[in-house]
């Protein structure tokens, strides 16, 4: 993202930001609902096609850990 993009999340939506660049970056949410929904995190997380090195970085979960659980829940690396 560049400076002055904005991006909505739809309510209910598991979601994560990570800064990939060398830089600072700042970030600022407002919520606009007091209802936010259900997601089933476990399936959000492992049963789905996101890279392994981007789940650990979100979770903190060894690699080895995020693979047994990604191959549990049908999701691929």
């Amino acid at each position: 993202m560049s400076t002055g993009e904005l991006f909505a999340i739809p309510q209910g939506l598991l979601h994560f930001l990570y800064n990939s660049g060398d830089t600072a970056a700042v970030a600022f949410a407002a919520y606009s609902s007091p209802n936010p929904g259900a997601q089933i995190v476990d399936l959000a997380l492992f049963a789905n096609n996101l890279t392994s090195a981007v789940v650990e970085k979100v979770t903190f979960l060894a690699d080895a850990e995020i693979k047994r659980l990604k191959a549990m829940f049908g999701g691929s690396d």
